[in-house]
């Protein structure tokens, strides 16, 4: 079960920005969660609903770049138990990315993971291997152990912020304007108070955002593709991310994005994602 179970709405007090934290624990315990994993991020970077549990999509996905599967495969979390005989194959040293892309946890028991990790060491290494590591399955109990660790939100933000965001090293995927057009998904704006009533030569923030729009328009009706179209689009549009966090990557996001010093936006947003762990 892949599910919303939480969601803070209003958190830079516009009415559009918002924040949900979502339950991805479940995505490696058989192939159909991990397509429904894979699929729900990607849905909503494509913005196409009916994507969701498709597997010709999830197959797209798998070979994605020459072979190594999308970023979206990182948000099928993998606990691999050093007690296990078959884990302990891909704890070895000299396999290194599920090493490189995981954290130990509960003292040294586990190591948390990701799945795009395992299909890479796979590729790299498939004939090391005694079976088909793909094919290694997390049990209930391991997703309860998942769930307390692994932690993944999905927000709407503007550009901005965002980038501020992707600085930190945690898994990302973003709503691609390159194929999702304006015109079919309309863009929102967020105008920070100190910007609503600055105006120049006679045209308020809204106003030049709304000329920038309309010229984005003119071009797609011209038959200018998406991607290059969005140049023009301000940098107060909206965007909708997910975030993926291991624990200790989680607790720099809060140490350096909770301090006063931040900005305010993402000092909300790093509000906001504290409040919903802690009302589960």
């Amino acid at each position: 079960m892949i599910s919303m179970i939480n969601r803070k709405d209003n958190i830079f007090g516009d009415n559009i920005a918002f924040l949900e934290q979502w339950d991805f624990s479940q995505a490696n315990t058989n192939e159909e969660n991990r397509i429904k994993a894979i699929t729900q991020v990607a849905s909503i970077c494509y913005q196409s609903p009916k994507a969701l549990g498709s597997k010709t999509l999830y197959n797209r996905l798998m070979a994605e770049s020459m072979g190594l599967p999308s970023s979206s495969f990182e948000f099928v979390p993998v606990l691999l138990d050093t007690h296990n005989i078959k884990h302990m194959e891909l704890l070895k040293p000299e396999y290194s990315n599920v090493r490189k892309f995981g954290e130990v946890i509960e003292e040294g028991r586990y190591l948390l993971t990701n799945y795009r990790a395992i299909v890479y060491d796979y590729e790299q290494n498939e004939q090391q291997y005694s079976f088909d590591i793909r094919h290694i399955y997390n049990s209930e109990e391991e997703s309860t152990i998942i769930k307390k660790y692994f932690k993944v939100f999905l927000y709407k933000i503007d550009l901005p912020t965002r980038s501020q965001m992707v600085r930190h090293r945690v898994i990302w995927q973003e709503l691609s304007r390159r194929y999702v057009s304006g015109k079919r998904i309309p863009f929102d704006f967020y105008i920070s108070d100190k910007m609503q009533n600055v105006t120049s030569n006679s045209y308020s923030t809204q106003q030049l955002i709304d000329l920038c729009v309309k010229h984005y328009l003119e071009a797609i009706e011209n038959r200018v593709k998406p991607q290059e179209a969005r140049r023009i689009i301000p940098q107060a549009a909206y965007s909708q991310i997910w975030g993926g966090f291991m624990p200790t990557q989680l607790e720099n996001f809060f140490k350096l994005r909770l301090d006063n010093h931040a900005q305010w936006e993402i000092r909300k947003v790093a509000e906001g994602m504290q409040d919903l762990i802690k009302n589960i």
